[in-house]
């Protein structure tokens, strides 16, 4: 478990955090409209360490897109996708875009302002995709409005569907770093290091690891508790959600393209890059690994890289500047 491997080791260990956590509150959930607030309020300020638990799943899956994030950019510049491991590297990717889905479909739980009226925004964009948008929405919705259907729907796949997904993905990516082998650092060969068990040397770091990483989560907890906002009021249509850090390129995209043209922003963009990212180890198959030795592959990432940090401070700026208004 060097540096290089740390990441993988850490977003495991923050996911079962994450489960044992959202196992933790469902026990005090009630997914309906009427009661779905409460139950949070209390699970927050009544049940014992509540607040902390909440706030280790709110903050949690935030370093989780970081830790992700991170771990992405380190595989990409070892050419850790290129043959024979292009399967670790799609796994990896379909990790990376399942984990914002668990996110969009816990932020509605609560049934807060911030929730509700976030989901509505991602529902409209939803809804300009062409030919599937509107299938899509009726689906999660179960009709126009976001109700208690919606919100059965969306707890459903929170806590059922999208973890049992995210369960198979994460056993075939460790399925192929088995059989494809971990990627050297510095050569993209095979590493040639000498190995350890898995029981009890292996296990005994992990959970070293599993250990800082939730009480460090803990005391993030304790003194930034999680948010919890207003309860959610479908007739206030005056609220603005302020979107997550992770979504403001997303955002500043839909607000740069309107109209007709919003299709540009909402779909064919964020989608090419996901297609890109995903085609990655097939349209760029040399033996090369090395970042300075692919100049192209490497000035194309820094493009996308330098456009997705540069709107998301555009968004960023432009919902400060909101605020102070």
């Amino acid at each position: 478990m060097t540096w290089h491997r740390f990441f993988g080791a850490l977003l495991l260990a923050l996911l079962v955090l994450m489960f044992l956590s959202g196992a933790f509150m469902a026990f005090y959930y009630s997914p309906t409209p009427s009661s779905a607030y409460d139950s949070v309020d209390y699970a927050l300020f009544t049940v014992p360490f509540g607040d902390i638990i909440k706030g280790i799943h709110h903050y949690g899956w935030n370093f989780i897109l970081i830790v992700l994030g991170v771990h992405l950019v380190r595989a990409f510049l070892v050419g850790a996708y290129k043959p024979p491991r292009q399967l670790v590297w799609v796994s990896g990717v379909m990790i990376l875009l399942l984990v914002p889905t668990l996110i969009i479909t816990g932020d509605l739980l609560p049934w807060d302002q911030k929730g509700y009226w976030s989901t509505q925004v991602r529902i409209s964009i939803i809804d300009s995709i062409p030919l599937v948008g509107e299938f899509i929405n009726r689906l999660l919705q179960g009709g126009p409005l976001t109700g208690i259907v919606a919100l059965t729907r969306f707890y459903i796949l929170h806590i059922v569907f999208l973890p049992c997904f995210l369960i198979v993905l994460i056993l075939f990516h460790f399925h192929f770093l088995r059989h494809r082998g971990i990627t050297n650092s510095q050569s993209g060969r095979r590493s040639t290091h000498a190995t350890i068990s898995l029981f009890p040397q292996l296990v005994n770091r992990w959970l070293i690891l599993f250990l800082v990483a939730t009480v460090v989560l803990g005391l993030i907890s304790w003194y930034w508790p999680a948010p919890l906002g207003d309860p959610a009021d479908p007739t206030d249509y005056t609220y603005v959600p302020r979107p997550e850090w992770w979504v403001l390129f997303l955002n500043q995209l839909v607000t740069i393209f309107k109209g007709s043209w919003s299709i540009i922003g909402s779909v064919i963009i964020p989608g090419g890059v996901i297609v890109l990212l995903i085609v990655l180890p097939f349209i760029d198959s040399s033996p090369e690994r090395h970042f300075s030795k692919r100049k192209r592959v490497m000035l194309v990432a820094a493009i996308i890289f330098i456009a997705l940090i540069g709107l998301s401070i555009l968004g960023y700026l432009e919902h400060s500047n909101e605020v102070h208004l």
